[in-house]
C-alpha cells in the first residue's frame, strides 16, 4: 500500500530521497496557480526554508569543528559543542557538563546535559563556567548528550579507540537512564495540576511526560569496509546488537546522529512512517543515510525538550531534612501564631 510520500511524488531511495515531478502547466511551475505556490512552498521547506536554513547554521558549525582535529582529546569538543546548542536552544534550556545526580546520590553520564535553567539551578551554581562539570539533579534535566569525536561501529573496535565505540556510548546513555525520578502523569499540565479525567498518549509517545531523553553525538563516523556504502546498516548491527546483549528499549538512545547517519524512532502504521521524539518498546528505529545529521538531531532534540513537562525538585523534604538535622544537634523552639 502506497503512504502519502508516494501519493506527493517522493520515492524514498537508499542514499536519501529523490523527488519525482508531477505534470502541470509552466504557469504552475513558476509559481502563478494554487498549486504551482503550493509546489514552491514544498521546495522551500517548512516557514518559507526557516527549518533548512537552521539546519544549514548548526552544519557550518559542526563543519568548523571536523576541521580542527585537535578536538579530539581532553573537553574541547563538549564545550564547543555547548557552545553552539546555547546558539540554537530555547532560553529556558540551561546547557552545562557533568553528571545526571538522583536523590539518593547516584549519578550518571559525564557529557552534555540540558537542563530546564528557568525552574532549577544546577547544584554547582557556577555561573555557566563550561570547563569544570556540574551536578544536575535528575528532575532538572531536559536531555542528555553523549558527545563523541570519532563513533566507531565496527564488529571488532580497536582496543585504543573502545571509549569512542557505540557499545560504550550506549552504556552511558542506558545508565542515565536508568536513573529514578518520580514520573509525571499524563493528566498532569502544569506543577501540581492535573486535568479530572485520564489522559491517553498517542501511540509511540511514552505514558509519561517526562521521560528519559538521551542522545549520541559524533562528528565522524568509523564502520568496518564492507558496510562504508552503507553506514546506516552499521549503526543498525550495533544497536541490534546492544538490544540482544540485554539493554531495554526505552534505555536505548532517542536519536543517533553520527557523520552521514541519522537514527531517529518512528512507528508505522498502514504503510505510514511517524517519526517520534522518543525510543518506546512500541517504537521503530530508523536508520537514513546521507543526512545533514547533526543539523537534523539538533531539531529532534528541540522537540523532545518541547514535549517534556517535568516534575519537581523535593524542596520541601529537603528542607525538613536539614530542619530535623539542626533540631537533632541544636535544638529548636516554636512560637504559635494566634
Amino acid at each position: 500500500m502506497a503512504g502519502p510520500e508516494a501519493a506527493a511524488g517522493v520515492r524514498v531511495a537508499g542514499k536519501g530521497t529523490k523527488r519525482i515531478a508531477r505534470g502541470g502547466s509552466a504557469a504552475a511551475e513558476r509559481g502563478r496557480t494554487p498549486a504551482g505556490r503550493a509546489a514552491a512552498s514544498s521546495r522551500r521547506g517548512f516557514y518559507g526554508g526557516w527549518s533548512e536554513e537552521i539546519v544549514e547554521h548548526l552544519e557550518d558549525e559542526f563543519r568548523k569543528l571536523r576541521a580542527l582535529a585537535t578536538l579530539e582529546l581532553g573537553p574541547e569538543l563538549e564545550i564547543a559543542i555547548c557552545h553552539a546548542l546555547r546558539k540554537f536552544l530555547p532560553e529556558r534550556a540551561g546547557v552545562c557538563r557533568g553528571w545526571v545526580v538522583d536523590t539518593t546520590g547516584d549519578k550518571q553520564g559525564d557529557d552534555i546535559i540540558i537542563y530546564d535553567a528557568a525552574r532549577f539551578p544546577t547544584l554547582r551554581g557556577l555561573g555557566g563556567d563550561l570547563a569544570i562539570r556540574e551536578r544536575v539533579p535528575a528532575e532538572a534535566v531536559l536531555a542528555y548528550i553523549e558527545v563523541k569525536h570519532t563513533l566507531y561501529v565496527q564488529a571488532k573496535v580497536p582496543a585504543k579507540s573502545q571509549g569512542q565505540s557505540l557499545v560504550k556510548a550506549c552504556r552511558q546513555v542506558a545508565g542515565v537512564k536508568g536513573l529514578r525520578r518520580a514520573p509525571v502523569p499524563p493528566e498532569m499540565i502544569a506543577p501540581r495540576i492535573l486535568l479530572e479525567n485520564a489522559v491517553k498518549r498517542s501511540s509511540g509517545f511514552p505514558a509519561i511526560r517526562n521521560p528519559w531523553y538521551a542522545a549520541i553525538w559524533a562528528l565522524n563516523l568509523r564502520v568496518d569496509k564492507d558496510l562504508e556504502h552503507n553506514p546506516a546498516e552499521a549503526v543498525k548491527r550495533r544497536i541490534a546488537a546492544v538490544r540482544r546483549a540485554g539493554t531495554r528499549a526505552e534505555h536505548l538512545p532517542d536519536v543517533i546522529a553520527a557523520g552521514p547517519v541519522l537514527m531517529t524512532p518512528a512507528i508505522v502504521a498502514s504503510g505510514v512512517r511517524e517519526s517520534r521524539p522518543f525510543t518506546t518498546p512500541d517504537t521503530e528505529l530508523i536508520f537514513t543515510n546521507g543526512m545533514k545529521a547533526l543539523g537534523a538531531a539538533m531539531e529532534h532534540l528541540t522537540w523532545a525538550i518541547d514535549d517534556i513537562l517535568l516534575g519537581e525538585i523535593p524542596w520541601r523534604r529537603m528542607l525538613e531534612h536539614q530542619l530535623r538535622q539542626a533540631d537533632d544537634e541544636a535544638g529548636s523552639v516554636r512560637l504559635r501564631i494566634t
